[in-house]
């Protein structure tokens, strides 16, 4: 090889090592995540301050930060309202996209947006959903002097059931059971949350309560449950809790096909009980960021230690999973969508 033609070659090499250099380092600027040194980061609660919304985002609140590029401050706000609705309208509509606001949306309110209930200005699937913290259950219990202790005794007599509105869980779930498997709970409407609830059981005002997240049963009432004041006779999901394995499944109680589909739309989202969201429109480099920090969060050795001292289970799956959980949600027939609606009482 002539000199000159060595000198070519290394041209050659240098061009194309700074031609590789720029890609690289374009490549780097672009997946390079945003600093949120400085900022806040408001995590909205669907609920009043207590109940298992409350505690489960005040556990991420915690925690989250950490794993975010500058480790932001957290502050937790309450939005109560419509059973959930109002933060889910608010983060849709209002929340800047900026990843200062994290929305502690219901599925419940994602079913009825997509059954044209109630929010349907809301698409679901616009949400940049970020994760979810726990599948969980929806326990129907009993005061013990009510004279329910298993779930047939609900066909034979009238009890009184307390809900706060017919847009939330504790409404709908117990409407469902009513129409489709023909229990005879009668809901009182007006009451403010589960605190309220569980007051009224203990004057005598109601006789038990569906609504009631097993994962907040058991880790806020787990005395009176240990003393069996408080008698859990049917759960709602997918899968039994672990701390109330013994207690049966509503969908076990399903006696045709159509009874186990309709009650399958309204008790399988309860897989993703614990959801958190970003708002539509939110940069794709946050949103990104902000799942993985969201994953890495459930890993995390505090908060599982945290989750642990106040008897939370963790088990969690990821944005993209959720997303995937909402689309099927969204996809089901006409003829369904009307069985689900007369179910849940609407």
């Amino acid at each position: 090889m002539t000199t000159r033609s060595k000198q070519d070659r290394r041209r050659r090499v240098v061009r194309m090592a700074a031609i590789v250099t720029l890609i690289m380092g374009g490549s780097c600027a672009a997946e390079a995540q945003e600093s949120f040194a400085g900022k806040t980061l408001f995590f909205l609660v669907s609920s009043d301050t207590g109940g298992g919304y409350d505690i489960y985002t005040r556990l991420l609140a915690r925690h989250m930060g950490r794993h975010i590029k500058g480790e932001p401050t957290a502050v937790v706000q309450n939005m109560p309202g419509g059973g959930g609705l109002r933060v889910a309208q608010y983060i849709y509509s209002v929340a800047e996209k900026d990843g200062t606001k994290i929305g502690n949306l219901r599925a419940s309110n994602m079913l009825d947006s997509v059954l044209g209930i109630r929010g349907e200005e809301i698409d679901p699937g616009k949400f940049n959903w970020l994760g979810n913290m726990a599948s969980d259950t929806d326990v129907c219990s009993f005061w013990r002097t009510s004279g329910v202790t298993k779930f047939e005794d609900l066909f034979n007599k009238e009890v009184l059931v307390g809900a706060s509105g017919k847009g939330a869980q504790n409404y709908m779930f117990a409407s469902a059971i009513n129409n489709v498997l023909g229990t005879k709970m009668k809901i009182i409407l007006g009451y403010k949350g589960m605190g309220d609830r569980i007051i009224a059981m203990e004057r005598g005002e109601l006789q038990g309560n569906c609504g009631m997240n097993a994962s907040s049963l058991t880790s806020l009432q787990g005395e009176r449950l240990k003393d069996g004041d408080i008698v859990p006779v049917v759960q709602s999901g997918v899968k039994p809790y672990p701390a109330l394995k013994d207690v049966p499944l509503t969908k076990s109680f399903a006696k045709t096909d159509e009874q186990r589909r309709i009650l399958s739309v309204i008790f399988d989202q309860m897989d993703i009980a614990r959801t958190f969201a970003l708002p539509p429109g939110a940069p794709a480099g946050v949103v990104a960021q902000f799942r993985t920090a969201f994953m890495d969060s459930m890993k995390d050795p505090q908060l599982l230690a945290d989750a642990e001292k106040q008897n939370l289970e963790i088990t969690p799956s990821s944005g993209e999973e959720v997303a995937k959980i909402i689309g099927d949600m969204a996809d089901i027939s006409p003829e369904l969508k009307k069985q689900v609606r007369a179910a849940i009482g609407n």
